[in-house]
């Protein structure tokens, strides 16, 4: 989720992530805040959560806001929330400030601590009391939009380590799948996958639906995705045809048939919109399956921290 305009020295805009403690990394990705207030020049932008396959939890320590997807509105309230894998990019509207401290998944990770698939997730909001009641305490009390970052940070990391005091390793096929995956820039046929994992096709959209919350198809157009924003928030200097062939897509057409079809608009008015800083864009900012591809089983639990980050 990268601050892709104002630098955080510009105040009242904050929007940073914070590194995983060594004690969370097999779980959690990353841990971020974001604020800005309710008037301002930043408040009248367009702010665009993109469409992207993790899975975070978040405290909503602001006012109530809107999120505008093309196929439903669901309006946040202050609080806990369990927000699912997200294929259609979303609008976030809002007339009070906003305030939001989060955790985000790795992929596969929230799958041991659920009671049922992450699929019943996808393109849903639930709060937290509903799905975790304990960790929904904890986080209730993790301040105000007024408080320090750090003590709010620190909440979230107690509430994490009463979260996966128990849990269960999650799934090593998935991460041997995802781990495939990135290898191959997503541009991997499924019965090929299966192939390499030693299962039927079945099997690994069952593993999908229940670990990750998308089919394996989904799965690689939106991490194809994800790696294309990353590109594009790093530098709006665009050769598209090389980045179709770097990002895993045939050509540019099929890059830009795809962000389309997440978006709604083009590669290039995403860039365009960029260079203007015209809208607020949230999205992954480190590719989760590079986890995957660091993981060394023999590493140290810091170093494997520091690969990951």
């Amino acid at each position: 989720m990268p601050d892709t305009n104002p630098s955080l020295s510009s105040p009242p805009w904050i929007l940073t992530e914070i590194p995983v403690k060594p004690a969370f990394i097999d779980f959690v990705g990353t841990l971020y805040y974001l604020r800005f207030p309710k008037v301002s020049p930043i408040s009248q932008r367009r702010v665009i959560a993109m469409a992207g396959p993790s899975t975070d939890l978040l405290v909503n320590l602001g006012d109530p806001f809107v999120l505008e997807t093309f196929y439903d509105t669901v309006r946040v309230e202050p609080g806990p929330v369990l927000v699912g894998p997200r294929p259609a990019t979303s609008f976030i509207r809002h007339e009070g400030e906003v305030a939001i401290l989060g955790a985000r998944f790795r992929h596969g990770a929230v799958a041991p601590l659920l009671p049922y698939p992450v699929k019943e997730l996808e393109q849903r909001i639930l709060p937290l009391p509903g799905v975790w009641p304990e960790v929904a305490k904890v986080l209730a009390s993790a301040g105000t939009r007024d408080s320090p970052v750090q003590e709010l940070i620190g909440t979230m990391e107690t509430a994490l380590a009463a979260l996966l005091a128990a849990a269960r390793k999650p799934d090593p096929m998935i991460r041997r799948a995802v781990k495939i995956m990135a290898e191959h820039q997503g541009n991997l046929e499924i019965s090929a996958l299966a192939s390499q994992l030693g299962v039927s096709r079945q099997t690994v959209k069952h593993k999908f639906d229940q670990h990750i919350g998308v089919s394996p198809k989904l799965f690689s157009k939106l991490r194809r995705f994800q790696a294309v924003l990353g590109r594009l928030s790093a530098s709006t200097k665009v050769a598209w045809t090389d980045l179709a062939r770097e990002t895993g897509y045939y050509d540019q057409a099929h890059l830009t048939r795809e962000f389309n079809h997440f978006t709604g608009f083009s590669p290039q008015k995403f860039v365009k919109n960029l260079e203007k800083g015209e809208d607020l864009y949230l999205f992954d900012n480190a590719d989760q399956t590079r986890y995957y591809l660091d993981l060394r089983q023999e590493a140290p639990e810091a170093e494997r921290a520091a690969k990951a980050l």
